[in-house]
């Protein structure tokens, strides 16, 4: 019995018989029980016996919106990073009513939209790096549709939807912003001093932070864990103790689960509870303006991190090892090459008299 399941509650029925001698084939999705999907291919066995096509009440119901292949993409894949699943959602809430046959041209002219429009979440336009992201995702689920053959192909060609230019970001803060955005997180969100001063001295990825365990905690090495279920890459890492924070891991309360924690006393009882930070996105862009800083990210600190680690002497594979890197993102950001050029340039001992001599004596 050719029946194969596709996904939650959808299966593929493959139905052949010969008859006069000659092999008819049928195949057709169902979406429904194994049990009423075995009792479609017997009565589509009989069609064929008989010649007949099948009734309209009796065919089968197809994807017909983005919705319904997205449904599947989601189950096949299973988990995913934050950031990424935070992207799905917005695809699917915008574009999951959207029916298969037209989704291409939709789709095409909604990604013109986004480039015109700002970002709900930031107030300005979208990179081209966000835009990339959305049509990766969508050309995935389209991908696995046709590789398990619910489709025939797929719509969202890089030719009709070519990748665009990404211009990596490269924002440095001076050591005078680093002290006075530092002042102004202590006065205003302490409970964030933590995370970010780690941040800034240790590439991590926001997901990976805000996850950390007192389990991850690895005090005798002075080392944290980052499993690989939270790591974008889904491959695990250790992230190295910054000495001056050596103290605060020792010392942390013993309710709290996570290592970056949110503090709320009970007004009636005195009694503190500890939470993860989650998101903390509005009091990060409170503490930026008040702090006469503008266009940066979480995720910059990453890079910084990574950036000062190399001008303090890391080598740049062990930098690449603790970022969790699988490329060398040095190369893109704050131009590290260039300047580690510049570095090793050697000027002639013997030239420096031209520098000395008048302009008489020259000409």
């Amino acid at each position: 019995m050719a029946i194969i399941k596709k996904g939650l509650n959808l299966f593929r029925i493959d139905s052949h018989v010969l008859r006069g001698g000659r092999e008819t084939r049928r195949r057709e999705l169902f979406t429904g029980t194994r049990a009423a999907a075995e009792e479609r291919y017997l009565q589509l066995k009989k069609e064929l016996r008989e010649g007949a096509s099948a009734p309209s009440s009796l065919k089968l119901a197809e994807l017909r919106t983005f919705g319904e292949l997205f449904h599947i993409y989601k189950e096949k894949r299973g988990e995913c990073a934050v950031s990424h699943l935070n992207k799905i959602k917005l695809l699917e809430r915008e574009l999951g009513a959207i029916e298969l046959p037209v989704f291409a041209d939709r789709f095409e002219r909604y990604i013109k939209l986004l480039k015109k429009t700002n970002s709900e979440k930031t107030g300005r336009p979208r990179s081209n790096a966000c835009i990339n992201r959305l049509v990766e995702i969508v050309r995935a689920a389209f991908n696995m549709a046709a590789a398990l053959e619910l489709i025939e192909k797929n719509p969202i060609s890089k030719v009709r939807f070519p990748r665009l230019k990404e211009n990596p970001r490269d924002v440095i803060l001076s050591e005078e912003d680093v002290k006075n955005f530092l002042a102004v997180v202590d006065r205003e969100a302490p409970h964030l001093s933590a995370i970010i001063r780690f941040s800034l001295q240790v590439p991590c990825r926001k997901s990976e932070l805000v996850n950390m365990t007192r389990a991850d905690l690895d005090l005798v090495n002075g080392a944290i864990r980052v499993k690989a279920e939270i790591s974008k890459n889904d491959r695990g890492c250790w992230k190295p103790i910054p000495p001056d924070m050596a103290s605060y891991f020792q010392t942390l309360p013993k309710e709290t689960e996570y290592l970056f924690y949110r503090a709320v006393e009970e007004k009636k009882t005195g009694k503190v509870q500890y939470f993860g930070l989650g998101s903390f996105h509005s009091a990060w862009y409170r503490c930026l303006k008040l702090a006469g800083l503008t266009g940066l990210h979480f995720h910059d600190t990453r890079h910084m991190a990574a950036t000062s680690l190399i001008d303090n002497g890391t080598p740049e594979q062990v930098v690449m090892t603790v970022a969790n890197w699988k490329t060398n993102m040095l190369r893109n950001y704050y131009h590290r090459e260039p300047k580690r050029a510049l570095e090793l340039v050697r000027f002639s001992p013997n030239l420096g008299h031209f520098l000395d001599t008048p302009k008489k004596q020259a000409v």
